[in-house]
């Protein structure tokens, strides 16, 4: 993201430094490109922000998950334990 905003504002920099040296002003042409140059850099900005938006809830959501995990592993040891428990007791009283 910051190489992106030093590459676009280099670009911008490049752009007005070649427009004032090589003439009295900039052209019309060089005007739409550094506008709409500078409207990609904006769209590219704003969908930075919706990604790393995203990614947080997807992490949040992982974390949720993960817990859940845990929590159904554990009650799956405690259930095999349980029925082992109960396995052993039924063995031990039939013989």
């Amino acid at each position: 993201m910051k190489n992106f905003k030093k590459l676009v504002i280099g670009g911008l920099v490049g752009i007005s430094l070649l427009a004032t040296a090589c003439s009295s002003g900039p052209s019309d042409e060089q005007l739409n490109t550094l506008r709409e140059t500078r409207q990609a850099a904006e769209a590219a900005e704003q969908q930075v922000k919706e990604l790393e938006k995203e990614k947080r809830s997807l992490q949040a959501e992982l974390e949720t998950k993960q817990q859940e995990l845990s929590r159904a592993k554990a009650e799956k040891a405690r259930v095999e334990k349980a029925v082992s428990d109960s396995g052993d007791q039924m063995e031990g009283g039939m013989e």
